[in-house]
């Protein structure tokens, strides 16, 4: 496993919609949505995810995440050869979402997936002590994804229901965001979790061959 750590992240990128199985049918683009993550809201792996008092039906994302490798002045409307190419490897990110109320923000109560960047409420978590150093096809297929609250399995996917080739999703983020070494794309996780956060001890979100994220969960006061 090679070295990764937090200030060495340049842009975390999210994608969400890049799994069939996470998709609205009715309602789908043509494209996986995309958000950038602030700094202050990524936790390197085994500090807490504190979710505040206020806040219910918390669960969490276990994801792939892509490593941009060194791309020169950056990797900007990239083919799909050209963006296979800048992968350097993948880390686990965790992208913990609250689903039910959310009372700070300012519609308290609108229902929905909120809460993301906020510092007190981080909203992912990358493996931060490192990554594996793959080619990009290397998910693209069979890849088992995971997440484990306090020993029981909420989440459980396979890469085999995306949508999209990690290659055609790193170019898809170049025609958006000119790509630099070390920034991290985060691409989205498989199914409906069947467990919340809210009262739990630990999360461990796991993906085959990559590697395991594991975070402490704090209820705050």
């Amino acid at each position: 496993m090679e070295a990764f750590d937090l200030d060495s992240i340049g842009t975390f990128i999210a994608l969400g919609g890049s799994f069939s199985t996470h998709r609205r049918q009715d309602s789908q683009p043509e494209w996986p949505i995309l958000w950038t993550v602030p700094a202050q809201a990524i936790i390197p792996e085994e500090e807490p995810i504190q979710i505040p008092s206020y806040v219910e039906d918390v669960v969490p994302g276990p994801e792939p995440a892509v490593v941009i490798g060194d791309v020169g002045d950056g990797l900007w409307q990239a083919s799909e050869s050209e963006a296979a190419e800048a992968v350097k490897g993948f880390t686990v990110s965790n992208d913990v979402t609250a689903k039910g109320k959310f009372p700070a923000y300012p519609y308290p109560d609108q229902e929905g997936s909120l809460g993301r960047g906020y510092k007190i409420f981080p909203s992912f978590s990358p493996t931060l002590s490192g990554y594996e150093p793959l080619a990009a096809d290397a998910i693209d297929e069979g890849t088992n994804v995971e997440a484990v609250v306090d020993g029981e399995t909420v989440v459980s996917g396979s890469t085999d229901t995306m949508d999209w080739t990690v290659a055609e999703l790193v170019a898809h983020v170049s025609k958006i965001i000119n790509l630099q070494e070390n920034d991290v794309i985060s691409l989205g996780d498989p199914s409906q979790p069947t467990g919340y956060l809210d009262d739990a001890e630990e999360v461990t979100c796991i993906v085959e061959n990559v590697g395991e994220l594991t975070n402490p969960v704090e209820r705050m006061e």
